[in-house]
């Protein structure tokens, strides 16, 4: 987005409902996507914007990151297919890199990776990964209530791979072996914010959603001590804000201004001798799949599930 500050970053998302569009106006249209799973929701972003990108006449920068490891036993429906990645890698304006295997946090040492996007994205971010912030709540406690609400896990070795083993229900479940590596929200927002002018974070979960906007608000009674956010707990903590964003229709939106004050300062955790930042405009909607907008195939899932509550999406523009 070269020229344009922040604050005329946050102007056109205000004016506009698709925060992809961004891509339409930057002088060199890039994404960075972390945790792409499976890839669709990049199919679906290629599709919908390269054809009036190759119009202007520009290349669109596209690249993935995904912890999976390519070929692994466990992740089943989240492995990019072939055939999709295939397809991407082929396509005329495109210029396309999936990395399989690596943390997003260490994407930092990817050569071909870029110091900053139009846009950084993240779809249904993990749980329980950034589903507890550990600078709020102790690994005690939040072991203690892993164990509690999904049960017994241990690491295995499964046909020569290490695993993940969980014990729930009486059935003895698998994942990859860092399923429940917790890093907290801070580190997600910190690592998206050095490296986007917009973030989007879209499906988010109950337990994901209510995490990170305690950390961005700047109520100090939305960040409490060792205090798990259960859906008992949530309207006490959150008060007027709660109330406001469960009542919001599903495709609905609303600037988070518009209920409360953001967080002026909030900790670099990935660096910790560095300057804390604060997001100028944050943008909370209300559901899976938002129109045209481009969506993973997780999102798409959430109609199916009827025992889930539905997901969250937000919007952010981190201050310069």
């Amino acid at each position: 987005m070269a020229g344009l500050s922040s604050e005329a970053i946050e102007q056109f998302l205000r004016g506009r409902r698709n925060p992809y569009d961004l891509l339409l106006d930057a002088e060199s249209p890039s994404l960075l996507d972390l945790g792409a799973g499976d890839l669709s929701f990049t199919e679906e972003l290629i599709t919908q914007y390269l054809p009036r990108l190759c119009q202007q006449q520009k290349t669109l920068i596209v690249h993935c990151v995904d912890r999976l490891q390519p070929g692994s036993q466990f992740g089943g429906p989240l492995h990019a297919p072939p055939n999709r990645l295939n397809m991407l890698q082929s396509q005329d304006g495109l210029e396309f890199k999936f990395w399989g295997g690596h943390d997003m946090f260490e994407a930092v040492d990817l050569n071909a990776a870029l110091p900053h996007y139009t846009l950084v994205t993240c779809h249904a971010p993990a749980n329980p990964t950034f589903a507890y912030e550990p600078t709020r709540v102790s690994r005690t406690v939040i072991e203690r209530h892993l164990r509690s609400a999904k049960g017994e896990y241990r690491v295995v070795r499964e046909a020569g791979e290490a695993a993940l083993e969980v014990r729930h229900g009486g059935r003895a479940l698998l994942f990859p072996p860092w399923k429940f590596d917790i890093r907290g929200p801070l580190a997600l927002l910190d690592l998206m914010r050095r490296r986007a002018s917009a973030v989007v974070l879209s499906a988010m979960d109950q337990d994901v959603f209510w995490e990170v906007l305690s950390q961005v608000t700047a109520d100090p009674r939305a960040r409490p001590q060792d205090t798990i956010f259960t859906p008992a707990v949530l309207p006490d903590i959150f008060g007027d804000v709660y109330t406001k964003l469960t009542a919001l229709p599903i495709g609905s939106f609303i600037a988070l201004t518009d209920l409360t004050k953001l967080r002026d300062e909030i900790p670099a955790v990935l660096n910790t001798s560095g300057t804390p930042y604060r997001f100028r405009y944050v943008e909370v909607r209300r559901g899976a799949v938002f129109g045209s907008l481009p969506a993973s195939q997780t999102a798409r899932r959430f109609s199916s599930l009827k025992e889930e509550a539905p997901p969250w999406m937000l919007v952010l523009v981190p201050d310069a």
